[in-house]
This record gives structure tokens, C-alpha cells and sequence, in this order.
């Protein structure tokens, strides 16, 4: 009892850190939207994570077949067009982006515009240069 009563009273006090801020916080407050402009932006947020959602799991559903290709000696599946409708997709996808900065943008006011361009540089980092923690492979994959 005593040894853990010991364990218990020296036990290292972890750091209440505050939680970090998700990417839509940051977006909130870099360009300052008022409280109707951040439900707003919520909205669009929300509406295009589910495209590009959607037109992820499309390009998945291309890319099985392809693959399995691989295992088959009969190109009957058409790789060409498979890869040809994924990169339609693809496009899809930065055209979709693209209008969805600008609809950002038409819901600002003329104070906030001069953040944009801030705006624009860190979201297109993050879209581009964030790296996606990916777990590595099951130990029996080999």
C-alpha cells in the first residue's frame, strides 16, 4: 500500500497543453472571419472535403483494377483509359480547389482581403508539402 501510495504522490505532473488548433481555427482567425463568415467558410470547408472525398474514392476504384493487371496476362482491362480517368480526376480536384479559394475569397470584406494572399501560401503548403503520417506496412506483408 505504502509503495503505492509512493508511486502514485511522485508520479510526474504532465503539461496541460492547450490542444493543437486544426487548420479551419488557424483559416478563422489568420483572415478573421466574423461569426457568420466562419460558418460560412464552414460550409465550404465541409462541402468540399466531401468532393474531394468522393473523387478519391473514385480514383481507388480505378486504380484496383489496374494494379491487378499485374497478376492477369490479358490487358483487357484498358490501363490507358484507367489512367486517362484518373487524371481527369485528378484535374477535377484542382479545378475543384481553385474555386473553392475563390469562394473564400468573395466572402471577405475589403479588410480581410489583404490576408488572402497569406492565406492562399499556407494552405497551398499545406496542401502540397504536408507530409500524411502513413503506417508502414504489416510486418508480414513481405
Amino acid at each position: 500500500m505504502i509503495v503505492l501510495a509512493f508511486f502514485l504522490l511522485t508520479k510526474p505532473q504532465l503539461r496541460h497543453q492547450p490542444p493543437p488548433k486544426n487548420f479551419r481555427s488557424e483559416v478563422i482567425e489568420m483572415l478573421r472571419l466574423n461569426n457568420q463568415q466562419a460558418s460560412h467558410f464552414n460550409e465550404l470547408a465541409d462541402e468540399h472535403k466531401q468532393k474531394m472525398e468522393e473523387i478519391n474514392k473514385r480514383q481507388a476504384r480505378l486504380l484496383f483494377p489496374y494494379f491487378e493487371s499485374l497478376t492477369n496476362s490479358v490487358d483487357s482491362i484498358g490501363k490507358d483509359s484507367i489512367l486517362n480517368k484518373y487524371q481527369q480526376l485528378e484535374m477535377e480536384k484542382i479545378e475543384m480547389t481553385y474555386q473553392h479559394f475563390q469562394d473564400i475569397e468573395k466572402s471577405l470584406n475589403k479588410e480581410q482581403l489583404s490576408d488572402f494572399k497569406y492565406f492562399i501560401k499556407k494552405a497551398t503548403n499545406k496542401l502540397l508539402l504536408s507530409k500524411k503520417k502513413h503506417s508502414p506496412p504489416p510486418k508480414d506483408f513481405d
